[in-house]
């Protein structure tokens, strides 16, 4: 039973290490181009002095680099390289002077119509408090009229004056309730 377990693994190990033959297939050729003649330039780089980031004890002096590049016979002879501060940096890139000129001026008229509604808006605010504070005037003058007819009638009930007959009393058009005391 032993030997059965020991081999059973082994079985299963040579079983999975075998593989059919695959069929190779060789790239084709790459396709060249017509040979075009070429030339070397070299182009000439200035560096810094600078220190070795393996070995800081080293310094090296500012010297020149030279870099040979083929290039067809038909390139421009002139081989100048540009600055890297001639162009600004992809981060930054502003926009041509009338282009600018044009979105910033859209952004003010969004910004002075979205003022010009806000100014509305607070006109009609201030119209709807400027109605209610002359409604509440109104009603307060009202219950103040009728605070001091009441205290009248409670004054005339208590020394037992007889009742004026040209007198009456107004009904508040504007209560929906009887104030209840």
């Amino acid at each position: 039973m032993r030997h059965i377990l020991l081999t059973f693994p082994l079985l299963a190990l040579v079983g999975c290490a075998t593989h059919r033959p695959v069929a190779l297939v060789a790239p084709p050729p790459p396709a060249m181009a017509a040979a075009v003649p070429t030339k070397v330039v070299e182009t000439r780089y200035e560096v810094r002095g600078y220190r070795e980031a393996a070995n800081p004890s080293i310094r090296h002096e500012a010297h020149a680099i030279y870099r040979q590049t083929r290039v067809p016979l038909n390139s421009d002879e002139s081989g100048e390289t540009v600055p890297r501060t001639a162009y600004a940096p992809a981060s930054y890139a502003p926009l041509p002077a009338a282009i600018e000129l044009n979105a910033e001026l859209t952004n003010q008229k969004t910004i002075s119509g979205e003022l010009r509604g806000m100014k509305v808006a607070m006109a009609e605010t201030q119209q709807r408090m400027e109605t209610q504070y002359a409604q509440l005037v109104r009603q307060s003058a009202e219950a103040a009229k009728l605070r001091e007819q009441l205290e009248a009638e409670r004054n005339r009930l208590r020394s037992g004056a007889p009742t004026p007959v040209a007198e009456s009393v107004v009904p508040n058009a504007t209560a929906s309730t009887e104030a209840k005391w």
